[in-house]
C-alpha cells in the first residue's frame, strides 16, 4: 500500500466528508477552520488533515443516518450520549475519522479526519517561511534605517523593524495553518535580522 501523503490524505477527507453529506438528503455543511473541529490523537512527528463544518437545521435523525452508513462500509462505529451532548465517531477500514458532535441546542458538527503520516521536515509552509524571513532579515535593518531617515531623522534605526517583524512571527505562530510558515520566518528572521542589524550598527 502506497505511503499516504499530504495531497491523497486530503483527497480521501473530502470523498468522505462528501459521502456523509450526501447520505442524508438536504444536509449541507457550513464550513469551520480545522482548529475548532475534533481532532483524533496524533503521535508526535505525525500530522492530520481535517475537514468539516457546522450543519445548520439537523435534527437527530442525522446521527442514525451517517451511523448506518458508515457501518454498512465496515468502520468501527461509537455513538454515546454524554452531560454535555451527543457524540459520534467512526473509524473506517483504512484509518479515516468521522465524528459528529452535538452539545446543547446548537448545531451538530461533523468532521473528517485522514489517518495520520509524517510530517515533511520542509513542507511548502516552513519553505516558504524560511525565504520570507531571509527576505526580511536582509531588508529589515536596511529599510528601517533608510526610510526614517528621510522623513523623521532622528528616528533612524537599524532596529527599527523588530517590533514588525515580531508582530508578523508571532501572529503566524499563533495560528495552526500558518504555524510551520511562522516557524520558518523566525528562525530565519532573527538569525539573519539580528545579524545583520549588528553588523550594520558596528
Amino acid at each position: 500500500m502506497a505511503q499516504l501523503t499530504r495531497a491523497s490524505a486530503t483527497r480521501g477527507v473530502r470523498e468522505r466528508l462528501d459521502a456523509t453529506v450526501q447520505a442524508y438528503p438536504g444536509l449541507r455543511v457550513e464550513p469551520v477552520p480545522a482548529q475548532f473541529l475534533r481532532q483524533p490523537a496524533t503521535e508526535a512527528g505525525g500530522q492530520r488533515v481535517t475537514r468539516g463544518g457546522r450543519l445548520p437545521e439537523a435534527d437527530d435523525e442525522v446521527f442514525e443516518v451517517v451511523g448506518e452508513l458508515w457501518r454498512e462500509a465496515g468502520s468501527l462505529v461509537t455513538d454515546t450520549a454524554t452531560p454535555d451532548g451527543r457524540q459520534f465517531e467512526a473509524t473506517d477500514p483504512t484509518g479515516y475519522v468521522i465524528s459528529l458532535a452535538r452539545y446543547g441546542l446548537d448545531d451538530p458538527v461533523l468532521s473528517v479526519a485522514s489517518p495520520q503520516f509524517p510530517a515533511p521536515f520542509l513542507d511548502r509552509g516552513l519553505t516558504a517561511g524560511l525565504i520570507a524571513g531571509a527576505g526580511m532579515g536582509c531588508l529589515g535593518p536596511c529599510v528601517a534605517r533608510i526610510g526614517p531617515s528621510e522623513a523623521i531623522p532622528g528616528l533612524a534605526s537599524y532596529w527599527g523593524w523588530v517590533p514588525l517583524f515580531v508582530l508578523i512571527a508571532g501572529g503566524s505562530l499563533w495560528l495552526p495553518e500558518t504555524r510551520r510558515f511562522g516557524i520558518g520566518l523566525a528562525v530565519t528572521g532573527t538569525i539573519i535580522g539580528l545579524t545583520v542589524a549588528v553588523v550594520l550598527s558596528s
